[in-house]
């Protein structure tokens, strides 16, 4: 038989669709982070390789078309450096490299004015003009941007714990929570843990669960931190949205922090409001990948 793949690579997991012809999901395959940027080339390749593996594994057959839909890579040469990869890889197959945040836009349509967002480990806006050009605004990686992203969210709350540690602030909810998630006696102790990780970006990320509990208590804090993050947003979008030479334009929305974040969700809409951000539709997509299986059954189509 003959199958598509669609493939969506973030900072986080890696989530591979193996589909028939007709784009019906019929195996899966998940992996950890393949945003290179984060974790480096041949890491990125080894978590796309696992999670392609994984989903092909009981449907033997030849690979007609293949999406990959990559955080980081969004300039020309981290899409040729991957596109050479998979052609290596799969040599008869069709392949179309983009970024992540491309495949939400098909996920809205083909083609037209839309514009996307995902905020996970990191963040990115994607914009799509009337005549079909890419605008894209933040996605610059953890030491140069990803505002309102779960990075962002944890650094401010392990710095709003310290700062509370040191007296410089008042107490946070998030310093009992921290605590009790790695079992320690004292706020110090986080700096080992967070430094000792394999990924300590990727480990201050995690912790945005933990400002959206203290959130729902009414930690202020808490309430602070997810406030300046859907600000944040809220802003990089607003960069974009004047470019698309349209006011009518729907929003998709993808990443793990606002999927699962409710209080900043909230607080997100309530700042595209208060700036003037209106969408003829918003849309969560838990599964952006499922876009990158229908843009590789296009590809097919022509």
């Amino acid at each position: 038989m003959n199958y598509i793949l669609g493939v969506d690579g973030g900072g986080t997991k890696t989530l591979a669709l193996l589909g028939d012809l007709d784009g019906n999901v019929l195996g899966r395959g998940v992996s950890g982070p393949s945003n290179y940027n984060a974790v480096g080339f041949d890491a990125a390749c080894s978590a796309l390789d696992i999670a392609i593996s994984m989903a092909c594994k009981d449907h033997p057959g030849d690979l007609s078309a293949l999406c990959l839909g990559l955080a980081g890579a969004g300039r020309k040469e981290d899409i040729e450096r991957f596109h050479n990869w998979a052609v290596q890889k799969f040599p008869k197959t069709v392949v179309k490299v983009v970024s992540d945040a491309e495949i939400l836009l098909m996920a809205a349509a083909p083609s037209g004015p839309a514009l996307a967002m995902i905020c996970g480990t990191g963040s990115i806006v994607y914009g799509r003009t009337v005549t079909g050009e890419l605008i894209r605004a933040g996605g610059w990686g953890y030491l140069f941007g990803d505002e309102g992203s779960g990075y962002a969210i944890g650094l401010a709350a392990l710095r709003a714990v310290m700062q509370a540690y040191d007296g410089r602030a008042s107490e946070t909810l998030l310093s009992e929570l921290m605590l009790e998630r790695y079992r320690l006696d004292t706020p110090p102790g986080l700096v080992h843990v967070i430094y000792g990780a394999k990924s300590p970006h990727s480990a201050a990320a995690t912790l945005s669960d933990l400002v959206e509990q203290a959130a729902g208590q009414g930690d202020p804090a808490a309430l602070a931190i997810l406030g300046e993050a859907a600000e944040e947003l809220a802003g990089t979008i607003a960069a974009v949205y004047p470019k698309l030479g349209t006011s009518a334009v729907p929003l998709m929305i993808t990443g793990g922090t606002i999927l699962h974040g409710i209080h900043l969700r909230n607080a997100f809409h309530r700042a595209c409001e208060s700036q003037g951000l209106i969408f003829t539709a918003v849309q969560y997509i838990s599964e952006p990948a499922e876009a990158a299986l229908q843009w590789a059954r296009r590809l097919l189509l022509g």
